[in-house]
């Protein structure tokens, strides 16, 4: 596996700043190492520079007006257009944007689940609709931003690419209750060798491991 002079699949936490450098890119994990921080830099850059409302109200106003849920999806369009983009600037080759039942994305040929959450939660690496996983559509590449938003800004973020098929135990978690529609992603003590790409903190809890985001000004060069 390739070194980086950053937090890559370590416990360690590394403070130097991760350098963007488009060149020919020819594997998965590199490949959404640079879309990351490609869509980072450019969705801060966006709705820094250019995102307003009809009224003037910046996304942060939104934020502030609206509920968990809501202001999710209108993130999660906004992130999907810059990663759309960023596959082409970054000229990734067989890959495009698919979003259908299991995974959104072909990267590099590879199909790959992408989720987008905010940083509430310590225990868990991703959520996802319980339907579709338990019925055996998912992918087992899920690539995860895991982000805080204050002054309209990402000021943290952590990413991780996680192969499923290398945990023997099943790592999307759920309750039994009909009304609950979604699934976590969480990893046991001792299940970190299916992580094959990290941006942030990855520790040992009691018995889970925690996955925390990191400020974004200490992750990217400026």
């Amino acid at each position: 596996m390739a070194s980086k002079s950053c937090i890559i699949n370590s416990y360690a936490t590394n403070h130097m700043a991760i350098p963007f450098q488009p060149t020919e890119i020819t594997s998965l994990t590199e490949a959404l190492d640079a879309l990351t921080i490609y869509t980072i830099r450019e969705v801060n850059r966006y709705i820094k520079d250019d995102y307003r409302t009809y009224s003037g109200k910046t996304l942060q106003h939104q934020k502030n007006s609206l509920n968990t849920a809501d202001f999710t999806k209108l993130f999660q369009y906004i992130v999907n257009d810059v990663i759309e983009t960023g596959i082409e600037v970054l000229g990734l080759k067989n890959s495009r944007r698919e979003e259908v039942a299991g995974y959104d994305y072909i990267i590099l040929d590879t199909p790959v689940e992408f989720k987008l959450m905010g940083g509430e939660s310590k225990s868990s690496f991703a959520t996802g609709n319980k339907t579709s996983h338990f019925g055996g559509a998912k992918t087992n590449i899920v690539w995860t931003i895991k982000y805080t938003f204050n002054d309209n800004q990402i000021d943290n973020f952590g990413m991780v690419v996680i192969d499923t098929d290398l945990v023997d135990s099943n790592v999307w978690k759920s309750s039994n209750g009909r009304k609950d529609s979604f699934s976590t992603l969480e990893l046991l003590k001792g299940e970190d060798h299916c992580i094959l790409s990290q941006y942030g903190i990855v520790k040992e809890a009691t018995k889970k491991l925690h996955f925390l985001p990191l400020p974004t000004e200490t992750l990217i060069c400026a």
